[in-house]
C-alpha cells in the first residue's frame, strides 16, 4: 500500500532470517485481531498455521506506516506473537518459497462455510448470481485451485498450477416458493419436497475430469498440461408439491364450501445449472537439462550448468545445499471473499466472511539469486552461483495495497551456473529443481560431463622497431597441443579473437621491453568445450645495427674526427701549448 519503509524493511528482514525463532516457532500466543477495518480474519491462527506465519498470509491488509522502532522494543512488545503481529501490520513480508501454510489454511477454512436454508442464499460478495423459475440467487464459486501460484509480469498475471491438484468449490441457492392462496372456492398450497445440488462437475476445455455433489465439493484433476480453461458446473434441482383445492358448491354468504372439496396434487421439478471458469497454465518441468563440469587442474572443484527453462524457486544439490532464484512470494486473500452476503426474497444482508481463502503470488524481486546455505566449518560457502542468465523483461506493477517492490527490469533466469570447492565430485550427479507452484519439483540426472581443459599461451615477437612491435600468439591445449579457437586474447591494450588455427597477430604501439599476454576463454558454462585461462610473457629484442652499418659508422666517425683533431692540434701548437697543453716548445 505504501512505498517500502526502511525501518519496516529491516524488521521484515529480521523476521524472515530468524528461521529458528519467530518464523517457524510453534506454540505462540494468539493475538486477536478485532479492528473492523482490518482484512485479516479474526478466527486465526488455526489449522496448524502458527501465529507469525498466519500474520504474514494477508498482504492486502491495511499497513500502518507510522510505527517506529520504539513500537517494537521490549516495553511495548510482550511476546513474539505481538512482535509478528505489529510487523505484519506495518509492512508485507515475502516468502522465499511458496508457503505450505496457504494450503493448510485453505484446507481448514473451507469447512467453515455454512450455506443458507431453503429460503436464503449465502454467497461471497464476488459471486455471480443467476435466477431460474423457482431457483433464485444460485451460484457456484471456486474457493481455490490447489496448488497454484499467480505470477505477476509486465502484461498482467498468469495463474500457474501443477499437473495434479484439486479445485474446491462452494455453491448455494434459495427456492422461491409461490404464495399459498387460502381464500375462496379455488385454493392452492405449495411446499418443498426436495432440493439438492445433484452434481458439481469439473471440466478442462470441455472434457469432464471429476464430479461431486453438495454445497461444498473437492474435485481432483491429474495429468493436465499446457493452457487450460477449468470450468465448474453445478446442477441444482428442486421438487415442489402443488396442491389445488376446488369447491364445486361454494357458499358465498358463509364463505365456505357446502360440499366436498376437489383435491388435485401435482409435483413440479425445476433445475438450474450455474457455472464458473478459471484460466490456468500448467507449469511444465519436462524441459530441464544440464551438465556436470570438472576442472583439469583443480580436482577439488566441481560445477554444473542447469537449464530449468521455466520459472523456478530453488535448486538443491547434495541433499540440502541450495541456490535461490530472484522469484519471491507473498500471499493475499482471494478477491471477493472478504464479505459474505445473505440474500432472501425480501432482504440482503452483509457480514464479514467466515471463509477467507488465500492465494500465493510470485513476483521478481530486486534480490539477485543467492545461496542461503550456512557457511562450512572452514568459513566457506558450499555453493557459488557463477552466473544466471536469460531474457531481460519489464517488471510488473504489484497492486497498490501490496507493500513490496518488484524488480524493473529483471532477468528471467532460465539458466544457472554453479560451482563448489567443498562438495564431493558426485554432488552434481543429481539436482532437484523446485518450481513456483508449491510442491512441484523434479530431480534430474546430469549424465553429461565436461572437462575444463588447461591451455598454453605462447607469445613471439616477430617484428619490432622504435615505435611498434608485431606479436604472434598461439593458444593450445596443454595435454594434447591441439589449437584452441574460442575465447579472446589481450596483449597490451589490444584485444582480439583467435582464428581457426588458434592464432592471433597483434601490433602494439610503443612496446615495452616486457610484453604480457592473457588468454581469456569463453565462460565454461557457456561453451561446449570449456577451457581455462592462461598467460605468457616475452621480451622485445634490442634494436642493434647490423655489421655493414657499424663499419660505415666507424669510417664516418674516423673521417670526421681526423681533420678536427689536426685542426685542434695545430691551434695548440701555434699557441705553444697554451690552448690545450698538448704541446710544449721549451
Amino acid at each position: 500500500m505504501h512505498a517500502p519503509r526502511p525501518m519496516a524493511s529491516v524488521l521484515a528482514l529480521l523476521l524472515v532470517s530468524s528461521t529458528a525463532g519467530i518464523v517457524v516457532a510453534g506454540g505462540m500466543d494468539v493475538v486477536t485481531l478485532s479492528d473492523p477495518g482490518d482484512s485479516v480474519p479474526d478466527d486465526g491462527p488455526a489449522y496448524g498455521v502458527n501465529n507469525s506465519t498466519f500474520q504474514r498470509l494477508w498482504s492486502e491488509d491495511v499497513d500502518n506506516g507510522n510505527l517506529s522502532v520504539d513500537d517494537f522494543d521490549d516495553t511495548n512488545v510482550s511476546s513474539r506473537a505481538e512482535f509478528a503481529h505489529r510487523l505484519a501490520r506495518s509492512t508485507d513480508i515475502p516468502f522465499a518459497r511458496p508457503p505450505q501454510a496457504a494450503s493448510n489454511w485453505n484446507s481448514g477454512d473451507f469447512g467453515d462455510y455454512n450455506p443458507g436454508g431453503r429460503g436464503s442464499s449465502v454467497h461471497p460478495a464476488g459471486a455471480f448470481l443467476e435466477d431460474g423459475v423457482y431457483i433464485k440467487d444460485a451460484y457456484v464459486s471456486i474457493f481455490g485451485v490447489q496448488p497454484s501460484t499467480i505470477l505477476h509480469h509486465a502484461n498482467g498475471t498468469t495463474r500457474y498450477i501443477a499437473p495434479d491438484g484439486q479445485v474446491r468449490t462452494i455453491s448455494d441457492y434459495r427456492v422461491a416458493v409461490p404464495q399459498d392462496d387460502t381464500n375462496g372456492s379455488h385454493r392452492e398450497r405449495w411446499s418443498i419436497e426436495r432440493t439438492s445440488i445433484e452434481s458439481v462437475e469439473l471440466s478442462a476445455d470441455g472434457r469432464t475430469i471429476d464430479s461431486g455433489s453438495g454445497h461444498q465439493a473437492t474435485l481432483q484433476y491429474t495429468d493436465l498440461s499446457e493452457s487450460q480453461q477449468l470450468t465448474v458446473e453445478a446442477n441444482i434441482t428442486v421438487r415442489l408439491r402443488h396442491i389445488t383445492l376446488d369447491c364445486p358448491d361454494w357458499n358465498s354468504s358463509t364463505s365456505g364450501c357446502d360440499g366436498d372439496w376437489t383435491r388435485d396434487v401435482e409435483t413440479l421439478e425445476a433445475s438450474k445449472t450455474v457455472s464458473t471458469s478459471q484460466s490456468v497454465v500448467v507449469n511444465q518441468f519436462s524441459d530441464i537439462t544440464g551438465k556436470r563440469v570438472q576442472f583439469e587442474a583443480h580436482e577439488d572443484r566441481v560445477g554444473a550448468v542447469v537449464h530449468p527453462n521455466t520459472e523456478w524457486s530453488s535448486i538443491t544439490v547434495d541433499g540440502d545445499v541450495r541456490a535461490r532464484s530472484n522469484w519471491w512470494f507473498y500471499t493475499a486473500g482471494r478477491s471477493g471473499w472478504q464479505t459474505m452476503v445473505t440474500s432472501t426474497a425480501t432482504n440482503t444482508s452483509r457480514a464479514e466472511s467466515s471463509v477467507r481463502p488465500v492465494q500465493v503470488h510470485a513476483f521478481p524481486s530486486r534480490q539477485a539469486p543467492y545461496v542461503p546455505t550456512e557457511l562450512t566449518d572452514d568459513g566457506e560457502r558450499p555453493l557459488t552461483i557463477e552466473e544466471t542468465w536469460g531474457t531481460e523483461q519489464t517488471g510488473p506493477s504489484l497492486p497498490s495495497n501490496i507493500d513490496l517492490e518488484s524488480a524493473d527490469p529483471y532477468v528471467n533466469a532460465d539458466s544457472i551456473a554453479l560451482s563448489s570447492t567443498t562438495l564431493d565430485g558426485s554432488a552434481f550427479r543429481e539436482v532437484t529443481v523446485y518450481g513456483i507452484v508449491r510442491g512441484q519439483s523434479r530431480t534430474v540426472t546430469l549424465a553429461e560431463q565436461q572437462t575444463v581443459r588447461e591451455t598454453n599461451l605462447t607469445l613471439t615477437v616477430t617484428e619490432t622497431n622504435a615505435t611498434h612491435a608485431v606479436v604472434r600468439a598461439v593458444v593450445t591445449e596443454s595435454a594434447t597441443g591441439d589449437a584452441v579457437t574460442t575465447g579472446r586474447l589481450t596483449i597490451g591494450n589490444q584485444t582480439t579473437a583467435l582464428n581457426s588455427s588458434g592464432m592471433a597477430v597483434v601490433t602494439i604501439s610503443d612496446p615495452a621491453i616486457v610484453v604480457r599476454g592473457q588468454y581469456t576463454p569463453t565462460a565454461w558454462w557457456r561453451n561446449d568445450q570449456p577451457y581455462a585461462a592462461s598467460e605468457d610473457v616475452t621480451k622485445t629484442p634490442a634494436n642493434f645495427p647490423d655489421l655493414q652499418t657499424l663499419i660505415q659508422l666507424v669510417v664516418v666517425t674516423v673521417l670526421w674526427f681526423i681533420p678536427v683533431g689536426v685542426l685542434v692540434f695545430g691551434f695548440d701548437y701555434m699557441s705553444d701549448g697554451a690552448l690545450l697543453g698538448l704541446t710544449n716548445r721549451t
